[in-house]
């Protein structure tokens, strides 16, 4: 990745999982978390970190101002509901 908007980018598709995935290996507190609780805090945390990325490029002008209040819920929850997604494919693909 050359620069920031390429990371954002990358975050939005695989990367929120993968690093989801990776805080769930390597920070202690969620390595100590319950097998079905920690599918779950992996689920939100990847979503999170999703939104976070888009905001980050709505912010830098890397991506359009949704219109108004529902174009922002459907925006948010799409980046939410695929940054979760990919995170439990990959998540089944590394451990199941």
């Amino acid at each position: 990745m050359d620069n920031l908007q390429e990371f954002l980018v990358w975050v939005l598709t695989p990367g929120a999982g993968v690093l989801a995935y990776w805080l769930m290996e390597n920070v202690q507190f969620l390595v100590d978390l319950e097998a079905r609780l920690k599918r779950f805090v992996a689920f939100g945390l990847s979503a999170v970190l999703g939104i976070l990325a888009f905001l980050a490029m709505v912010g830098m002008g890397y991506q359009a101002v949704p219109v108004d209040w529902r174009a922002w819920v459907e925006a948010l929850f799409s980046v939410a509901a695929v940054a979760g997604g990919l995170s439990q494919i990959l998540h089944g693909l590394l451990k199941l």
